[in-house]
């Protein structure tokens, strides 16, 4: 496949309206004070959408094509990756980087010396999976809706649940947003350095939707999951529900 320039910058553009809400709830926890209870619920309709997104739009689509064993192997290396990466940073102090710190509060400087240079780093990090999955979304023959809205709405309740939780662990307003923002602005250009990857990759393209799934996967289970969750309100697993339903309303009408 030959990129084109204008389709470079219309993959960028696109990265760059999946990556708003990371701006928007970065600004929104930073100012807004909101119970643990209602940032959960957020949480748990990015995370039901983030786990439809992955399964419908990723690794089903990557099993028709691949057949399951592939599929299995490359969704768990995926996986695999991730955890590895989130158990590497927990023992520097980013184990709670997307909690509001309402339930369970983050690390401040005072109690785990660098742990802002590591939630920083694995804050970035768990912007990978999902700049991944819509890269590879966006070399589909039409703009999959579903998986941009998905992506967008997680990427506003992960953004306003650490960004409160930074805050509270004494870190000031400038490093939230420079952080937030620079991740945003990250988010938007690997979104597009991904499109153009690959799109030329041809045959692999199955298997790293593979792997994209289960990286989603992965970030969705050790980094939202536990914030939707942990003392969360009643009904929070129905909301989660209704955050994966929506993506497969979305996708009937789509398709």
């Amino acid at each position: 496949m030959t990129l084109s320039f204008g389709a470079f910058c219309v993959a960028l553009a696109w990265g760059a309206v999946s990556s708003v809400g990371l701006v928007v709830g970065a600004v929104a926890g930073s100012f807004l004070s909101l119970s643990h209870q209602k940032i959960a619920l957020a949480m748990s309709i990015g995370a039901g959408l983030l786990l439809a997104a992955a399964s419908r739009e990723l690794a089903s689509e990557a099993m028709q094509i691949a057949g399951p064993l592939t599929t299995v192997v490359w969704l768990l290396l995926g996986a695999l990756v991730v955890s590895a990466a989130n158990t590497r940073l927990a023992a520097f102090g980013a184990a709670h980087r997307k909690r509001c710190g309402g339930c369970t509060p983050q690390p401040s400087e005072s109690q785990h010396p660098g742990s802002g240079v590591s939630i920083a780093v694995g804050t970035a990090l768990d912007a990978i999976p999902e700049s991944l999955v819509l890269g590879l979304a966006l070399n589909e023959a039409t703009l999959p809706l579903e998986v941009l809205i998905a992506i967008s709405v997680a990427n506003l309740s992960e953004a306003f649940s650490g960004a409160s939780g930074m805050r509270l662990a004494g870190r000031s307003y400038r490093y939230v947003l420079v952080l937030w923002g620079a991740i945003a602005m990250g988010a938007a250009l690997a979104t597009a350095a991904g499109y153009a990857a690959f799109g030329s990759l041809g045959q692999w393209m199955p298997h790293l939707q593979a792997f994209g799934a289960g990286a989603l996967f992965a970030m969705t289970a050790e980094t939202m999951i536990p914030e939707a969750f942990h003392n969360s309100p009643r009904f929070s697993g129905f909301v989660a529900a209704i955050g994966f339903c929506g993506v497969l309303v979305m996708e009937a009408q789509t398709h």
